[in-house]
């Protein structure tokens, strides 16, 4: 018999949050150990705690409350936070059944549009049938995020029904994703719609940004939560992060018909285009600062109209900033510099996928382009576009030969023979250190720190296509 009502999501929550602070084995030692554990920890839930069987239906898991349940790891950080130690999936795509839907019949909204979270501690070592749940509640998009996740949606959408599912990257949405889904990294591939190219199995996905931001709204709720330690260092973390973040978009209504976030966005830079900083100031009635490495950030808060140092949209999203500052005569001097390259981890690296560079560049940029004067003055440099970018899929490509390159060579102990920019491979290896002394310890001993760049070549093209 079951303890909760199927057709109520408070029952179900209630019910739910018999597992905070426990583990399953806990509550469920002898008939875990019974039936050997099998299949995954949130299975294992369904099963044992809610006593229905795991399926793959297109409806959500308890369908007359409408909720969909979803078990998610958390990780420990080095000052002892819990942060999310991945995205959240959600449910595998059918290209051609989804492209024939719109966003509210799609199978994303039908499946998700309430989710129950349930949170757990993984832990190295430790069987999965002993995480302890740290977190139990309820998700509900708000209103202004609903609001980019139909654009993420419907930007998805459109290249499944263009026949173009084999070139959706995450990098193309802001909150919703479409991530690769499948044991071998891609070898799982499905028909599509509108098109004969085989496609990369994909499932929805919840950018691992944007969960952060579900754990931190929950940590703010005791009800939610047990025994996440939060020393006082920590609460006050927590409480500066809120204070230091705001939206660029305090309602929905600020959106132009049809507009997406995206578009908002551009259509506030555009009416700067053209104009020096010193103008920008003086239109804004602001101060800019003339430290050429902050002027960009300074720059995009205020025609934003954000006065915290953070923007709550970006956080969310994982939006990377990027300034390019173009020479007077429209030539790019300067490639574009990326994280150092952590030797150590990278040999461990085995999937593409789950790589570091994968996944750095299948981040959404903001790219903030001026034009340098003459004159030399940063302040007197011209705002000449704005705009979001996300590496192709083509050119995801090259980067893993790149990364591959880069790996295996680290592998066999090689270091001074990675792929240069004479290569023109769109990305290259070069130092990322103050001096000729500044060395890291690797366990091939003490190496020379360098990191991974974007050709200068490269980032020009992106510019005048966009310029």
């Amino acid at each position: 018999m079951r303890l909760y009502d199927e057709k109520s999501a408070q029952s179900i929550l209630e019910h739910a949050r018999f597992m905070l602070g426990k583990s399953l084995r806990y509550l469920y030692g002898d008939i875990i150990d019974h039936n050997g554990g099998k299949g995954s920890l949130g299975q294992s839930v369904e099963r044992y705690h809610f006593q229905y069987s795991p399926n793959s239906f297109s409806e959500p898991d308890f369908p007359m409350a409408g909720v969909e349940l979803k078990c998610t790891p958390l990780k420990r950080t080095t000052d002892g936070s819990m942060v999310s130690k991945e995205r959240l999936v959600l449910n595998i795509i059918d290209y051609e059944k989804e492209a024939l839907q719109n966003f509210d019949n799609s199978s994303f909204w039908h499946k998700n549009s309430l989710l129950l979270l349930m949170f757990y501690l993984h832990e190295k070592g430790i069987d999965a049938v002993d995480f302890i749940f740290k977190i139990v509640r309820l998700w509900q998009f708000p209103e202004e995020d609903l609001k980019i996740i139909r654009d993420d949606w419907e930007k998805i959408h459109k290249k499944i029904l263009s026949g173009l599912a084999h070139e959706i990257s995450e990098g193309d949405t802001f909150y919703l994703g479409a991530c690769i889904k499948g044991s071998k990294g891609g070898a799982n591939k499905r028909k599509q719609y509108n098109s004969d190219i085989l496609a990369d199995q994909r499932a929805y996905a919840i950018k691992s940004q944007y969960v952060n931001t579900i754990i931190l709204d929950s940590l703010l709720h005791p009800e939610m939560t047990d025994e996440v330690f939060l020393s006082d260092k920590q609460k006050a973390r927590i409480s500066s992060i809120i204070k230091q973040s705001s939206n660029i978009v305090k309602s929905v209504s600020e959106y132009d018909r049809d507009e997406t976030f995206e578009d908002l966005v551009q259509r506030r830079f555009s009416l700067f285009y053209g104009k020096t900083i010193y103008e920008i100031e003086h239109i804004l009635g602001v101060k800019i600062t003339d430290n050429p490495k902050a002027i960009s950030n300074n720059v995009i808060h205020a025609i934003l109209g954000v006065k915290t140092p953070k923007i709550k949209e970006f956080e969310k999203a994982g939006i990377q900033q990027k300034s390019i500052r173009l020479e007077p005569n429209g030539t790019l001097k300067e490639s574009m510099v990326f994280s150092q390259i952590n030797y150590d981890s990278l040999v461990k690296e085995t999937r593409w996928e789950d790589s570091v560079w994968f996944n750095t560049l299948t981040q959404r940029f903001l790219l903030i382009v001026f034009r340098k004067n003459e004159d030399g003055n940063p302040k007197n440099a011209v705002l000449e576009k704005v705009f979001f970018w996300n590496m192709p899929s083509k050119d995801l490509n090259v980067a893993k030969d790149f990364w591959t390159d880069t790996r295996d060579k680290v592998r066999k102990g090689i270091f001074n023979d990675f792929i240069a920019i004479s290569d023109n491979m769109i990305c290259h290896v070069r130092p990322k250190a103050r001096n000729s002394a500044d060395k890291v310890m690797t366990q091939y001993g003490w190496q020379d720190k360098k990191g991974y760049w974007l050709n200068r070549d490269y980032i020009l093209d992106i510019v005048n296509s966009n310029i």
